[in-house]
């Protein structure tokens, strides 16, 4: 911890080199024993025996496939390495760190912002004035970037999304879903802004090709356009209307791949349902009581990552009982603090308001067969991140 509250006090370009080294190999060291996992589940029909990769055929994956992005990368790593799972492994653990790094300048880049209105005087900063005043407010702000990339590149619970190979569908997605928000705002650094909009909406179009949580990121980047730049005014958001508009015009993508697919896992017919591999149905509405089970195991995970599981037996919850009704108050209690939090925390406000909008589209009324899979928590745990990096900076900021 000292290493890196030390590390947080340097400035400039030596501290971004210093952080992205720590972060890479962080993240080395801890994948290091996992370059020869073998194939396991969904990696057979995904990868072994889905011959469209093996002949490279690229018009076969993007009209035979609802992830052609994702496909392709498999396809490049065939080519060049057959079946050999190093090779997969190596771009899996080469994503995540992107996507640690990323998450770094994203939220270096938004403490700058404030730093700057702060000193600006200006009525508008993106965190409240009394607490930017605060002794060693500068300090403080300046630890969260680190904590929150380190937190996320080294919490247990991305071990799935990281070793098992199909689940490259999660830490490609996020990679896009970053990488959006690192063009967006450089975008606003820039003087030519036009060239990273377009980079931009290209990540954005890549990143529904590649997975359908990328779904979410309109929404997120403009609750962090009204978080962080509009700061908290509506009228705010019409700086960058168009820019907003033609990243939810990338939606188009998800609904050509999935719609056709979507009339199949979506039913509130409770004599039919969504037929499940077990042989038994569930209607989307039994999928969502059971959804508010899973979401508060979510959270366990993320604070006591224990009992990590690969392939769930989970119970599917078919009416509202006791538990899944107090699951239920918990759950909007957390949203409902989230929204008080505002105009008070603003960073832990938006990291709760991450991991709920980011689950929705594995945890609401869209059925997928496995009611629970912890590479779904791969994005989300980036809300989760921040959150606790908020409080770690507070707690070593009293102890300094």
């Amino acid at each position: 911890m000292t290493l890196i509250t030390k590390l947080s006090e340097l400035t400039g370009a030596k501290k971004n080199a210093l952080s992205v080294l720590l972060i890479a190999a962080i993240a080395f060291i801890i994948y290091s024993n996992t370059f020869d996992a073998s194939f396991h589940f969904d990696d057979t029909p995904s990868i072994v025996e889905n011959y469209a990769i093996h002949r490279f055929d690229i018009k076969q994956i993007f009209s035979g496939s609802t992830r052609p992005v994702l496909d392709l990368t498999f396809a490049v790593n065939y080519y060049f390495g057959k079946l050999d799972v190093f090779g997969y492994h190596l771009v899996n653990l080469l994503l995540h760190i992107a996507n640690g790094v990323m998450l770094y300048f994203i939220l270096m880049w938004t403490m700058q912002r404030n730093e700057e209105q702060r000193v600006k005087g200006s009525v508008q900063a993106v965190m409240s004035s009394a607490m930017s005043q605060e002794p060693g407010a500068k300090s403080y702000y300046s630890r969260i970037p680190l904590y929150a990339s380190l937190i996320f590149i080294a919490h247990p619970v991305q071990t799935q999304a990281v070793t098992y190979i199909v689940s490259r569908s999660s830490v490609l997605a996020t990679f896009f879903y970053l990488l959006t928000f690192v063009l967006f705002i450089k975008a606003i650094r820039s003087r030519n802004s036009m060239p990273y909009f377009a980079c931009a909406f290209v990540s954005a179009c890549l990143g529904m090709g590649t997975k359908q949580e990328a779904a979410t990121l309109p929404v997120m980047l403009m609750l962090y356009d009204y978080y962080f730049l509009s700061d908290g005014k509506l009228d705010g958001l019409k700086k960058y209307f168009r820019f907003h508009l033609a990243i939810s015009a990338s939606l188009l993508v998800v609904f050509y791949l999935s719609m056709s697919n979507l009339q199949m896992f979506v039913s509130f017919d409770y004599s039919k349902g969504v037929s499940m591999p077990q042989g038994e149905s569930i209607t989307s509405f039994q999928y969502f009581l059971t959804q508010l089970n899973v979401i508060p195991y979510y959270i366990r995970l993320l604070f006591v990552p224990a009992n990590l599981n690969l392939d769930y037996d989970w119970p599917i919850t078919r009416h509202i009982d006791f538990m899944t009704a107090f699951y239920s108050l918990l759950l909007l209690s957390i949203v409902v603090l989230a929204v008080w939090l505002f105009r008070r925390q603003r960073l832990i406000s938006f990291g709760i308001i991450w991991f709920f909008v980011t689950l929705t589209v594995t945890s609401s009324f869209v059925v997928i067969y496995d009611v629970i899979f912890e590479h779904r928590l791969y994005l989300p745990s980036i809300g989760f991140a921040l959150v606790l990096s908020v409080f770690i900076s507070k707690i070593t900021r009293i102890k300094s």
